[in-house]
């Protein structure tokens, strides 16, 4: 299991755009993919899941487990840190 905290793009607070660019990341690989915020957890894969965060500005979680969680946690970090 890879756990990390991640910051949304820019510094920017979750928004509908970063959420469904974050579904479609995660969708593409075979594990677990979830984000904690103010512990609260959600799955990365369901956009509803991810606005239900709302848009604050916080400390925030990447949780990946599964057959492709390297690849999949790499990809994520990657489109944030772009």
């Amino acid at each position: 299991m890879i756990r990390q905290p991640i910051v949304f793009p820019a510094g920017q607070p979750l928004t509908r755009t970063s959420a469904a660019q974050l579904v479609q990341i995660a969708s593409r690989f075979d594990c677990r993919v979830m984000i904690e915020q103010n512990q609260k957890l959600v799955n990365a894969k369901s956009m509803l899941g991810l606005l239900s965060l709302g848009v604050e500005e916080g400390g925030m979680q990447l949780l990946v487990d599964g057959a492709e969680e390297e690849n999949a946690a790499a990809a994520i970090v990657e489109w944030l840190n772009a």
